[in-house]
């Protein structure tokens, strides 16, 4: 299975919240998985589709626009960001990409603040989110995933109560 993501920014500053929105795709010939220990953890880089990327993962760097996989890699080697929320929206009927984006925003909004320990304006850290879209939520997909950290990189270990 793959995943195409659209990404998007928005926000204030050098500070940007940004979506990630999921389009799923059935594809032949499906990304393998990213090397894991029994802990769930990554233990080495590999290219994966958005939907494998689970809470406690640690990306490479994010763009706008469609992307179709992302670079897992251990959070103890340089990284751009860190997966640091999930939820699962509510069944139903879609319910459109600006209230998706709003209900993701809203969720890991508040999960930033407790991750991190300041809201996103008050950071230095940056905010993206997976989230579904119609061909997405079509096939099951309800998930929306947190990330944090920085376009720049060079993020070792866990962003966890940071306070900056």
């Amino acid at each position: 299975m793959r995943r195409d993501q659209s990404v998007s920014s928005a926000g204030a500053l050098s500070r940007r919240v940004a979506a990630v929105a999921a389009v799923g795709l059935l594809i032949a010939g499906c990304a393998t998985g990213a090397p894991r220990n029994s802990a769930g953890q990554v233990t080495a880089q590999a290219s994966v589709d958005a939907f494998q990327v689970k809470v406690g993962d640690c990306t490479g760097s994010m763009k706008e626009g469609n992307v179709a996989d992302l670079q897992v890699i251990p959070c103890a080697q340089a990284h751009y960001f860190e997966a640091f929320a999930g939820t699962q929206l509510a069944d139903g009927d879609y319910p459109g990409t600006d209230e998706t984006t709003k209900r993701a925003t809203s969720f890991c909004t508040a999960e930033f603040k407790t991750f991190i320990g300041l809201s996103t304006k008050d950071s230095a850290y940056d905010m993206y989110f997976l989230f579904p879209v119609e061909a997405s939520w079509a096939t099951g997909d309800r998930e929306v995933v947190c990330l944090v950290g920085s376009d720049k990189g060079r993020i070792t270990g866990s962003l966890r109560g940071i306070g900056k």
